[in-house]
């Protein structure tokens, strides 16, 4: 009996938290960004805007500055998790540069669906310090 009610209790809890646990489940990373099959200037915006995303998930609420302030320690663990982010970054830059959109310089997207979301990550990360 216990068993049947941890059954339904899961399911139901699942259920109810989808909009925050579904998702951060479903939720795409850099890693998942296959840069040769980015075929047009939407899907440059969209992986671009992916890896911004991915690069604030992992900063949290720091900035250049309170990332400065941290140990050695807690400072290489975050270098950790964001180098492979910046070397993703790296090859999507080289391989959308064909379409005329980098990192710094996506103008060229305006008219994609995922435009306005690279522009206020891109401008919450420069709020944060980081280019």
């Amino acid at each position: 009996m216990k068993k049947i009610f941890l059954f339904i209790f899961l399911g139901l809890f699942l259920n109810s938290c989808n909009s925050y646990l579904g998702k951060k489940l479903s939720k795409k990373s850099a890693d998942d960004i296959k840069v040769e099959k980015l075929k047009d200037e939407c899907d440059c915006i969209e992986a671009l805007d992916i890896i911004a995303a991915d690069f604030l998930d992992v900063v949290g609420n720091n900035d250049k500055k309170s990332i400065r302030a941290m140990s050695d320690e807690k400072v290489e663990k975050l270098e950790k998790k964001v180098e492979p982010i910046y070397k993703k970054m790296d090859e999507v830059n080289e391989h959308c540069r064909k379409f005329g959109i980098t990192y710094k310089r996506f103008t060229n997207g305006q008219k994609c669906s995922s435009y306005k979301d690279l522009k206020k990550n891109k401008e919450q990360l420069k709020q944060k310090g980081f280019k």
